[in-house]
């Protein structure tokens, strides 16, 4: 049986982009969204909730694509589109962490 996988990617921008350029990054998920693969992608800016000593909102996008499957994931790691944008807005960022999770 094939569990739904969430692949989940924080974003830390350059800081010296101006905001103009920040706002546009959002092409980068309306692109990844066109992927056959992506059954849902959801993205965002880092919310402004309060400060403990778990909570980290220092990155500036983070997003949520979710797949039927590993395998639908590891198509999409190898998608066209895929290696298309990071080539097109890999230049914005200084940072990204990926967390990989089977939903159970």
């Amino acid at each position: 049986m094939n569990k739904e996988l969430l692949h989940s990617v924080l974003f830390w921008l350059d800081p010296a982009l101006p905001a103009e350029e920040v706002e546009n990054f959002k092409g980068f998920f309306e692109e990844l969204e066109k992927i056959p693969t992506v059954k849902k992608l959801q993205f965002g800016r880092a919310a402004s909730t309060g400060e403990r000593a778990v909570v980290d909102n220092s990155f500036t996008y983070s997003m949520v694509a979710t797949f039927a499957s590993l395998e639908d994931h590891d198509s999409y790691q190898e998608d066209d589109l895929h290696h298309r944008a990071i080539e097109k807005y890999s230049k914005y960022w200084t940072k990204v962490v990926v967390h990989d999770m089977l939903v159970i």
